[in-house]
């Protein structure tokens, strides 16, 4: 195979291993005659368009196509919003730039910083986002590597042979544009703050959270997600009905309150028991106990500390039995 840097082919370099995995190059077959008969091959479509690798793909570029019409600005880029790639081969000065001119004409506004359609992009992203996850399997976070919970939700969804945890970055559309775009002021920000909302909304069963030193006073989980779970649950108990999420399990990895331990549970009422936490003075960024100070308890209402006393005392969710085995590779970032 050919080095990246090196390629020179008629097609993407991505596309042409593809191709080649599938259909090897015969010795001696020029690439137009070898992707002439690729063409024509019957097989083409099921080994290329059936797959569920390239059902992913397509969701991912579509979805990160769309961030970009929203306004939203990619990872290394100067500018927000979708951009028209320069042409930098031999010969690209002589390219024909009808399409591109037609583009920005129709596309995008008078100084090409903004796509004229970002509020219906932006709204097309909420309204597809579904933000449904199994009864008793949904999680939430802060403070940890998202990152690495996601691979590990996707580990063991494979290993129950079905989709038995659901976590925003690992089985929603959200983990299409997860650090790809800068998280600043604007459509990115907003978008993950709304659809956490949705899967806060969505939860049900026996949720599962996972915090490091305690609940993050400025986290979307503690200020979004959490408040969405518990203002359900408490108005379903004030209006006699049965709660949508009836049990809450949090684990606290490096808890603040309590130093001598590694990781802790808390179930339903304990909750109460974790601090919430910003960072130090001259600290942004908690990567430990040392990094933050305690400001203040979750307040839990009368109503929903009667409902979970109960009996019989739920235990720890089965999540949480797992995420404890796997607490340090979820605050160890590469």
């Amino acid at each position: 195979m050919p080095d990246p840097s090196n390629y020179r082919g008629l097609v993407p370099y991505a596309l042409y291993l593809e191709l080649q995995n599938n259909f090897p190059q015969m010795d001696g077959e020029s690439e137009v005659s070898w992707l002439h008969r690729v063409r024509h091959d019957p097989a083409l479509v099921v080994k290329m368009f059936g797959t569920p690798q390239f059902k992913n793909d397509l969701m991912q570029a579509v979805a990160r196509r769309t961030m970009a019409q929203a306004g939203a600005r990619r990872v290394d880029h100067k500018r927000a919003g979708p951009g028209l790639i320069k042409l930098t081969r031999p010969g690209d000065k002589h390219a024909v730039t009808t399409i591109a001119q037609r583009y920005r004409k129709e596309l995008m506004i008078a100084n090409e910083t903004q796509y004229k359609y970002a509020t219906e992009a932006y709204a097309l992203l909420i309204q597809q986002f579904d933000g449904a996850t199994p009864v008793n399997g949904s999680l939430f976070w802060n403070g940890i590597n998202e990152l690495a919970l996601a691979k590990k939700v996707d580990e063991w969804n494979r290993e129950m042979g079905g989709q038995m945890f659901g976590q925003l970055e690992a089985t929603t559309a959200a983990r299409y544009v997860n650090k790809k775009f800068e998280w600043e002021e604007g459509p990115f920000k907003e978008y993950f703050t709304k659809v956490s909302d949705k899967l806060g909304e969505a939860a049900r069963g026996h949720v599962t959270a996972v915090v490091r030193c305690g609940l993050r006073n400025d986290s979307i989980f503690t200020i979004t997600e959490l408040p969405r779970m518990l203002g359900a649950m408490e108005q379903a108990l004030k209006t006699k009905q049965a709660p949508t999420v009836t049990d809450l399990t949090i684990v606290v990895i490096q808890p603040k309150n309590a130093p001598e331990r590694k990781v802790a549970t808390f179930t339903n009422n304990e909750i109460s028991m974790i601090p919430i936490v910003r960072p130090g003075p001259g600290k942004w960024r908690i990567n430990g106990p040392d990094d933050c100070v305690i400001d203040g308890h979750l307040n839990l209402s009368p109503r929903l500390r009667e409902y979970w006393a109960k009996p019989p005392k739920k235990n720890e969710s089965a999540a949480a039995t797992r995420i404890k085995k796997e607490c340090q590779s979820l605050i160890t970032w590469p």
